[in-house]
């Protein structure tokens, strides 16, 4: 049984602006509908929109080419960002008492507070999340401070911070699209919420999404996000390098790129053969070397921002590694070899929930829709509403054969019509019962983490950027008028 929500999301990744629409069952896999993509890379680069029109003129394409697959008009979406603008910084945030107090609710929500009103010159603060307490000055921390009683407590606060100007981008060729965005979320934290393990959590562990322009780190420990940052560089580079250096189409390189990856650790065998191309003979040696010195960097990078987390010699779950350039052939044992102190990485290319692929046309597995389905699962609004199937056409073939089988009345004589109709008022109420009772789960468990998390507040910043209307765009082109003119 799968609920009646189509949930729709769009992912503006540096390769691609990829769209997808779907259920998410009762089991709480992914049942995807339809699947869309256009390419980007003339108009995003490192995830940040920079040509405003093109990207609009992308989104509206991705959309309406659901809109065919679907045959509907789709209303809203869910939208996953990730860009060189994003990052994360600590804020901290310190309350004293005339006397000694003992920490209440009230105490924590207002220092929560306190750390989401500081401001960052030129950031928009799209997430919040508390780390530990000192209390009182002792060596120890606290994670839940809730009863202790103490004069002075300081808390420690994770912000996710991304660049305004890309945050404004991304609304301007949302509405210039014409396309209403329900709620926004980080990438790699939503990636993290669909592979991670609590285990992997608590006992620390990185998470690397290698993308084509951008490679994310992502560190967590005790249970919490500690540190993440956005790295400028990705696997396209490798593409790039082979097609420059070889004097090959960029289709071409990829391609090289894909099917031999670090093929130099293989063996001396592979090293020795040669292929043609373009009536040239190219030996799998030197492919390997042009992919190896770039993929090196790249990894360099991943490395020094590990260890600028603090957290390096304590992620005992290792690492996750995920994103299109994690297929690069021999990858894993390139960073084993370059981290010897951490286990052996493991590739995650689809959600741990499961992915049920109506369209099979579209299944890639090769991780560079992650984030997209990631951001998916979030979903629990309505984007669309899909015309009404006739019950047999959403069978499969062998269940459409028992039903043509069947009587048309059963034993108490019911009709085949009737017993249908009352399958699904019973599933239907089994359904509401279970939403509901999810419901009040889901508000227990948010009531008892209100002071360590508050949700991402992209929606709220987003409908403020809305509501300004006509005249923020109005005095934009007045203000860049007069910079042109010199006043």
């Amino acid at each position: 049984m799968e609920n009646d929500k189509t949930i729709v999301a769009i992912e503006l990744g540096s390769s691609k602006i990829s769209g997808v629409a779907g259920q998410i069952q009762y089991d709480g896999s992914l049942r995807v509908m339809a699947y869309a993509s256009v390419p980007s890379s003339s108009c995003i680069r490192h995830g940040a929109v920079y040509n405003l029109d093109k990207t609009a003129n992308a989104i509206a394409e991705v959309v309406e080419r659901l809109n065919t697959i679907l045959s509907t008009k789709i209303e809203k979406v869910y939208v996953g960002y990730n860009a060189k603008g994003l990052k994360s910084v600590i804020g901290r945030v310190e309350h004293r008492f005339d006397e000694e107090t003992v920490v209440n609710q009230e105490v924590l929500d207002d220092m929560f507070q306190q750390c989401s009103e500081i401001e960052y010159d030129g950031y928009v603060n799209l997430f919040q999340e508390s780390q530990e307490y000192v209390v009182d000055n002792k060596r120890g921390t606290e994670t839940d401070p809730m009863g202790v009683a103490c004069r002075k407590l300081e808390g420690n606060y994770l912000n996710i911070l991304l660049k305004k100007q890309v945050a404004d981008y991304i609304a301007q060729c949302f509405m210039a699209a014409q396309v209403e965005i329900i709620d926004g979320y980080v990438a790699p934290m939503v990636q993290a919420d669909a592979v991670l393990t609590d285990d992997d959590r608590q006992q620390g562990c990185v998470l690397v999404d290698y993308g084509a322009d951008t490679t994310t780190v992502s560190v967590y420990k005790n249970g919490l996000l500690r540190f993440l940052r956005v790295i400028p560089l990705g696997s396209a580079l490798i593409t790039r390098d082979l097609s420059a250096i070889l004097k090959i189409e960029m289709e071409q390189a990829e391609q090289l790129k894909c099917t031999y990856g670090l093929c130099n650790l293989i063996g001396s065998q592979d090293n020795r053969e040669t292929i043609v191309i373009n009536d040239r003979k190219l030996s799998l040696n030197e492919i390997g070397e042009i992919i190896e010195a770039r993929n090196e960097e790249i990894i360099r990078n991943v490395i020094n921002q590990i260890k600028a987390s603090g957290y390096s010699e304590v992620l005992y779950a290792g690492m996750v590694l995920t994103g299109g350039g994690s297929q690069l052939r021999q990858l894993d044992h390139v960073l084993k070899d370059m981290m010897p102190s951490m286990r052996q990485p493991r590739i995650a290319t689809e959600p741990a929930c499961g992915v049920v692929w109506n369209e099979i046309r579209w299944k890639r597995g090769d991780g560079s829709q992650l984030a997209l389905l990631s951001v998916m699962a979030k979903g629990d609004e309505n984007c669309c509403v899909l015309k009404p199937m006739d019950e047999i056409d959403k069978m499969a073939p062998e269940d459409q054969d028992k039903v043509v089988q069947q009587s048309l009345f059963t034993d108490e004589g019911e009709s085949a019509q009737e017993e249908r109709d009352r399958k699904e008022q019973e599933e239907r109420r089994q359904a509401e019962e279970t939403a509901v009772q999810n419901e009040e789960n889901k508000k227990d468990e948010e009531k008892a983490r209100s002071a360590k998390k508050k949700p991402s507040v992209f929606k709220r910043w987003y409908d403020s950027f809305m509501n300004m209307g006509e005249n923020f765009f109005d005095d934009k082109d007045e203000a860049q008028q007069n910079v042109n003119n010199g006043n």
